[in-house]
């Protein structure tokens, strides 16, 4: 009899260590779909992503990191401090009084700030961030987001000129671009705009280039009137 419970026993624990094993299994299945789905958002994003602890350690950084500043996410993760030496000397104020506080309304104040690449380039940086917190409301740092927007800086720049005043031949017309070079009004607009020129003769300069013509036109549609 003892013998048949011992037996009766085993067998019930090996069913509930099946159950267990099968039961883990399926949690590390959804573990694994999981941490996927967060690598493809997350290694794939077109911004630069961070994530820094409550001591300003990079816990996560976006692969992306790399093509906006050339530093890799292992870079940033060795050296906390990173981030705040490439800032533009001009803009290190800027950064400074940035509150990584979200308002009173909810929202997040974005600030746009220039740094130095690893290269020596300058780029323009939108950022935008928020503390995060666990479910018990504890902070756990700080999820950061940064957007190159050096090409639109580039393009207002650009549009700006347009705007301002224009140093243009009194005689020929052509304009000075920010160069000293004198070019065709048409070239430089284009070169400066999305405008494209379709070119015709307005009747002032019809009748001083092609007197005779003009005049048989005029007397020719009058006729038709």
């Amino acid at each position: 009899m003892t013998d048949h419970n011992t037996k009766k026993r085993i067998e019930e624990t090996l069913a509930s260590l099946e159950t267990l094993v099968g039961q883990l299994r399926v949690l590390e299945k959804e573990v694994v779909e999981s941490e996927e789905r967060f690598r493809m958002v997350a290694e794939f994003a077109y911004d630069w992503e961070y994530w820094q602890d409550i001591d300003g350690n990079f816990i996560y950084v976006s692969p992306s990191a790399e093509s906006v500043t050339g530093y890799t996410p292992e870079e940033f993760s060795q050296d906390k401090g990173l981030m705040k030496k490439i800032i533009h000397l001009d803009d290190w104020e800027r950064w400074q009084t940035h509150s990584h506080e979200m308002l009173e309304n909810g929202e997040v104040e974005p600030i746009e700030f220039r740094i130095k690449t690893k290269f020596g380039d300058t780029r323009w940086i939108h950022h935008v961030c928020r503390t995060v917190t666990s479910q018990d409301g504890e902070s756990r740092g700080i999820r950061g987001s940064n957007r190159d927007i050096t090409q639109q800086k580039n393009l207002q720049e650009e549009i700006k000129v347009l705007k301002g005043f224009l140093p243009i031949c009194a005689s020929c017309k052509k304009i000075r671009d920010d160069k000293g070079y004198w070019t065709q009004i048409e070239s430089y607009i284009r070169e400066h705009s999305e405008a494209e020129f379709s070119h015709g003769i307005c009747p002032e300069c019809a009748q001083k280039l092609y007197p005779g013509f003009y005049d048989k036109r005029t007397k020719s549609d009058k006729k038709k009137d």
